[in-house]
């Protein structure tokens, strides 16, 4: 499959004030953690540049998909940020939070988030954002003899699946704080993905490099072959142009991303790029970061699904907007 680099330049900005006097729509708020900030990334995929810190000084946080509010933390406390991009951002404690965690994720509808830690081996939920935002009890994994390695969730939060490693390895299922439910065994799952109708789990295996599909009605699973790919590190499951679910796929030393067509059972989309995934986060409706920021300077790679598949960069710091498209023909 070829692909072509199409690469586009934008002027120069003249100074900081106008770059922080931009207008327009926002792509998303992302937790930047070169500055410790929640920020915007402003524009449309293609003419996308960062906007000014919204919330400084944080460690860590985590924006709901598609909103304007995140869970945050300064000094080891634990922040629910709302307001994002309202001009009247506000902060509140949020209290019965266990640690500051290695990080989270959310439901599609943005009204739970399920906070982990990789190194402390345990989750925690919270629930009820955002008007009751409350944090319940967290969980030590360490009964299941094995490390956290992956979590999800489903649309409203109410399904939560988790991935362990080790020899007794593999995927679990917890509905409303539950006990954990065995799904599948698996040495080394690296990610976890459920459909967007939560009928679904997809598991990402990282030895034997393979995508296991799992019914959640009646735990069957079938194993997906994803040929071509050496690295596979992250999935997100979704819909390609014509509505169809898919996959979307991020391979890491390969550097690639690809989108995984489930009737087929295909990679129907392959876009080469140049630089190393680091995973794939929701930023807006039909994009995700493919490639975040570990160091002022680094750019931003977003992943574009719409009107088709492209990666694209966001410098930041210099005044400047440089945009470069990876699209397939």
């Amino acid at each position: 499959m070829r692909s072509q680099i199409i690469l586009f330049l934008f002027a120069s900005l003249s100074s900081a004030a106008s770059a922080q006097s931009l207008s327009g729509p926002v792509e998303g708020f992302i937790f930047d953690a070169p500055t410790e900030s929640l920020r915007a990334v402003n524009g449309i995929a293609g003419s996308a540049t960062f906007g000014p810190a919204v919330v400084s000084g944080v460690e860590y946080g985590s924006v709901a998909p598609n909103k304007n509010y995140a869970i945050a933390f300064e000094d080891g406390h634990c922040l629910f940020v709302s307001g994002l991009g309202s001009g009247h951002v506000s902060t509140a404690p949020l209290a019965g939070v266990f640690g500051q965690p290695d990080g989270a994720v959310w439901s599609s509808d943005g009204t739970v988030a399920i906070l982990y830690s990789f190194s402390g081996n345990w989750i925690q939920t919270v629930a009820g954002m955002p008007k009751a935002s409350r944090a319940n009890t967290y969980r030590n994994l360490s009964v299941l003899g094995g490390s956290l390695s992956a979590v999800a969730a489903d649309l409203d939060g109410q399904q939560i699946a988790i991935a362990v490693h080790g020899p007794k390895g593999g995927v679990y299922l917890t509905k409303l704080n539950q006990e954990f439910i065995p799904l599948v065994e698996m040495e080394n799952p690296i990610a976890l993905s459920f459909s967007e109708n939560g009928t679904n789990l997809y598991a990402l295996d990282g030895a034997a490099l393979k995508l296991t599909a799992i019914t959640i009605s009646d735990f069957a699973s079938q194993v997906l072959s994803l040929t071509g790919l050496r690295d596979p590190i992250a999935i997100l499951a979704g819909h390609d142009t014509a509505n169809q679910p898919v996959v979307f796929v991020a391979s890491g030393t390969d550097r690639l991303a690809c989108v995984y067509n489930l009737a087929s059972q295909k990679i129907e989309t392959t876009i080469r790029l140049g630089f190393q995934p680091t995973g794939l986060q929701d930023l807006g409706p039909n994009s995700f970061v493919i490639g975040s920021r570990s160091k002022l300077g680094d750019p931003l790679w977003l992943f574009s699904t719409a009107p088709r598949p492209a990666v694209y960069f966001v410098r930041s710091e210099e005044h400047t907007s440089e945009l470069q498209s990876l699209t397939n023909l």
